[in-house]
C-alpha cells in the first residue's frame, strides 16, 4: 500500500531587495468565518486551504481521523479552486482508507479523479483506489481503474506489474477463469523477463498474479459436479478433477515459492480447502445405481457399504488437507503476519481434524 500524507506545499514569496526584479505570486484565497455558539455570541477565525490543510494533517498524524477528514472536506468544499484540493482529498481517502471505511475512501479518491485529472496525485489514487475496490469486491470498476494506469506511459516497472495484477485478479472477481488465466500469465512474463536495469525486487504483485492463475484452475475444478450416472461416469469425472487440482496445487506452489506471507498463507490455505472440497463432493456424490436388481433392504446395504468403502478410500484427501493447513498456520505464526486467512484456517483446521476423528471411529465400530 502507498501511505504517507502529502505535506503542505510552501508558497515561495518574492524578495524586495534593491535590485530584485518583480514578480507575480499567487496567494491563497483567505476567509474571515463567523461561527454563532449556542448562546448566541459570535466568534470569528481565518481561514485558507493552507491552514485547513496543515490542520487536517495534524490531526491525521495524530489518529484524529474524523476531525482530519472534516477539514480536508472542508478544504474541498470552501475553496474548491485551491492547489490544495487534489492532496486533501487523496489524504482524506488515506485516512478513510486505514479505518476501513471503504466506501467513504473511494468517494474521496473518485472525487479527486473528477475534479483533477491532471494532477500528479492521480496514478497514485489509482492505486489506492484499487485496493479499496477490491476490498468492496467492485470488480468491474477495479478493472476499468487498472485499465486506466495501464493506459498511462509514466510507470515505473514495479507500477506496472501491479497494474497488470489487479487487473487479471478484478477479471477473476468477474467469473471470467480464462481471459484472468491469460492476464495473470502476462503479467508473470512481464515480471520474468525485466532486463537487470529494471528488475522488480519486489515479488508481492508477481505472487498475487501467481496466486490469481492458481485459483482459475481451482475454480475450473470445482465446478465438475458429480451427478448421477454410472459408476465409470464418476471416475471419469473424478480422474479429470483430480488432474485439475493437482494442476492448482502446482500453481498454488509456485505462489508459495514467492516468498511473499501473506500470498503464501493464502496459497497455503487454499492447497488444503481444495483437498477438503474434493472429499465433500466425493463422499456426496449420488451413488452409482447397482448393476443387479436390487430390494429395498439389499439397495439400502449396497449404498451403506459403498460410502463406508468410497469414504475410507478417500479420506487420505482429507489428511493432506490436514498437513498443508498445519504448515501453512507454522509459516504464518512464524512470520507475525496477521493474515486475514489465519482464523479461518484455524476454524477449518478444527474440523477437518474431528472429521478424520469421527470417521476413524466409524471404521472401527463393530458392525450389527
Amino acid at each position: 500500500m502507498r501511505v504517507g500524507l502529502l505535506p503542505v506545499l510552501l508558497v515561495a514569496l518574492a524578495g524586495c531587495g534593491a535590485g530584485s526584479r518583480p514578480r507575480t505570486i499567487e496567494v491563497e484565497e483567505t476567509r474571515i468565518v463567523g461561527v454563532r455558539g449556542e448562546g448566541g455570541e459570535v466568534s470569528s477565525h481565518l481561514s485558507n486551504p493552507v491552514l485547513l490543510f496543515d490542520d487536517g494533517n495534524r490531526l491525521a498524524r495524530d489518529g484524529d481521523c474524523p476531525r482530519a477528514v472534516a477539514c480536508y472536506d472542508e478544504l474541498v468544499r470552501d475553496f474548491p479552486a485551491s492547489r490544495y484540493v487534489s492532496p486533501a482529498l487523496y489524504n482524506a481517502g488515506l485516512c478513510l482508507q486505514g479505518q476501513e471505511q471503504w466506501e467513504e475512501a473511494r468517494a474521496r479518491y473518485e472525487r479527486l479523479l473528477a475534479l483533477r485529472p491532471d494532477s500528479t496525485d492521480v496514478p497514485r489514487a489509482r492505486f489506492q483506489l484499487a485496493e479499496v475496490l477490491e476490498a468492496l469486491e467492485q470488480w468491474e470498476p477495479a478493472r476499468v481503474n487498472a485499465e486506466a494506469l495501464l493506459a498511462r506511459d509514466d510507470l515505473r516497472p514495479a507500477d506496472r506489474l501491479e497494474a497488470l495484477a489487479r487487473r487479471a485478479r478484478a477479471v477473476l472477481g468477474l467469473g471470467r477463469l480464462d481471459e484472468a488465466a491469460a492476464l495473470a500469465r502476462e503479467a508473470l512474463a512481464y515480471y520474468r523477463t525485466r532486463p537487470s536495469d529494471q528488475a522488480i525486487a519486489d515479488e508481492t504483485f508477481a505472487a498475487m498474479c501467481a496466486y490469481v492463475l492458481a485459483e482459475t484452475i481451482r475454480l475450473r475444478a470445482e465446478a465438475l459436479t458429480f451427478s448421477e450416472g454410472s459408476a465409470l461416469e464418476q471416475h471419469e469425472l473424478l480422474e479429470r478433477r483430480a488432474r485439475l487440482l493437482l494442476d492448482a496445487q502446482r500453481a498454488y506452489f509456485d505462489t508459495i515459492r514467492l516468498t511473499n506471507p501473506d500470498w503464501a498463507a493464502a496459497a497455503g490455505y487454499r492447497i488444503g480447502s481444495m483437498y477438503r472440497s474434493f472429499f465433500d463432493a466425493i463422499t456426496r456424490a449420488p451413488v452409482p445405481p447397482p448393476s443387479i436388481p436390487m430390494t429395498d433392504v439389499q439397495r439400502a446395504l449396497y449404498e451403506e457399504e459403498y460410502r463406508t468403502q468410497l469414504r475410507e478410500q478417500v479420506l487420505p484427501l482429507v489428511r493432506h488437507a490436514i498437513r498443508y493447513w498445519e504448515l501453512t498456520l507454522t509459516m504464518v505464526e512464524r512470520t507475525g503476519a496477521q493474515s486475514p486467512w489465519l482464523e479461518q484456517l484455524r476454524q477449518d483446521l478444527e474440523r477437518a481434524r474431528a472429521l478424520v476423528t469421527s470417521a476413524a471411529g466409524a471404521s472401527a465400530s463393530p458392525g450389527p
